[in-house]
């Protein structure tokens, strides 16, 4: 993305209870998840993270975003972690989201409780997003923003090595958004009034990219099975037919199903979702004699699709006992039809 403004303020945050370098894992329990560690930057300069949010420092106060731009591996992204902290007055949510690209619309988007995030000290925060699809080997950005009210900031741990995460960097927005910039060519911020006080000095060069503190999570999709179709083969003409149908995700995702009951069925559309490996049944009533083929696919909630599952089902003509080559007989020649009958008596 091109470089757009000048930064004139990163922050070189301390904590007044906490001056060491802080990399506490989060002692909570964390339920199991089906997903792995993909990309990451866990290392954070001593003392050093960016503020998100109003600081008053200057007169208007300056309104912070920051993001950090990754690539991910993983075809889904489930979910992030953080190393962040907050001022004692921060009051709104921290909003954490996953975008293409900076200036475009959230593709997830998570409010952090400020009760969730550690006061005047930092620790790993994790951030259940909604998984969303993304494309392996693309560029994405991690956002971070709060409401921009008086002294509600929080602060995101950073490192300021340019190669301490390869496939991406910092970005800091100080206009609402509108444009951002990875360059760090920067003043110190001294504020004796906040968690933010009297930072020790950081090397400061123009051109020099910086990294956020972060893990982010996820998995690969794999499409459904093939579905089976469990019921009759062959019916009657008016009948209706029921059959069962089901198909297992591997990463137990939910699933829906197209079902086509001849060639060009008119009503064809995606039913579901449901659980993976799910029964479902579903009837059809076949009016005319005649070859037919079902045909079934699934696919999951991330539009993985199996291969078709087919079913060639058969309705045979009907016969009715009323309707048989000698009643036919009789209604069309009935004279030579009774000269029959009586020859056939004697």
């Amino acid at each position: 993305m091109k470089k757009i403004i000048p930064i004139f303020v990163i922050g070189i945050f301390v904590f007044s209870s906490f001056s060491a370098i802080a990399t506490i894992e989060n002692k909570k329990p964390v339920e199991p998840i089906a997903d792995e560690l993909d990309q990451y930057q866990e290392v954070m300069t001593e003392n050093a993270a960016i503020p998100i949010g109003n600081l008053a420092i200057t007169d208007p106060p300056i309104y912070i975003q920051v993001a950090q731009s990754f690539m991910p591996t993983k075809s889904i992204i489930t979910r992030i972690e953080l190393l962040i902290g907050k001022n004692s007055t921060a009051v709104s949510p921290l909003d954490i989201s996953i975008r293409k690209e900076l200036t475009e619309e959230d593709l997830t988007v998570t409010s952090l409780d400020p009760s969730l995030v550690p006061t005047e000290t930092y620790d790993w925060v994790e951030i259940d997003i909604d998984d969303i699809i993304i494309t392996a080997g693309e560029t994405y950005y991690i956002v971070g923003l709060t409401e921009n009210i008086t002294d509600n900031y929080y602060a995101w741990g950073a490192n300021n090595m340019s190669e301490s995460y390869l496939n991406g960097c910092m970005w800091i927005s100080i206009d609402e958004g509108k444009n951002w910039t990875n360059e760090s060519n920067s003043q110190n911020i001294q504020n004796y009034e906040s968690f933010s006080y009297n930072a020790a000095t950081t090397d400061f060069q123009e051109n020099v990219t910086w990294d956020m503190c972060f893990r982010t999570y996820g998995r690969n999709n794999d499409a459904p099975d093939t579905p089976t179709i469990e019921g009759p083969s062959s019916g009657k003409a008016g009948d209706t037919l029921n059959y069962v149908i089901s198909s297992t995700d591997l990463d137990d995702d939910q699933v829906y199903y197209w079902i086509s009951w001849f060639d060009d069925c008119p009503d064809i559309y995606w039913d579901g979702p449901y659980n993976s490996s799910e029964p479902i049944t579903r009837g059809y009533t076949y009016e005319e004699q005649g070859t037919y083929t079902i045909r079934v696919k699934a696919k999951d909630v991330f539009d993985a699709e199996s291969d078709f599952a087919i079913l060639e089902i058969e309705i045979p003509r009907t016969r009715h006992s009323n309707y048989n080559i000698f009643y036919l007989l009789s209604q069309l020649f009935p004279n030579a039809f009774s000269t029959i009958i009586k020859i056939l008596k004697l």
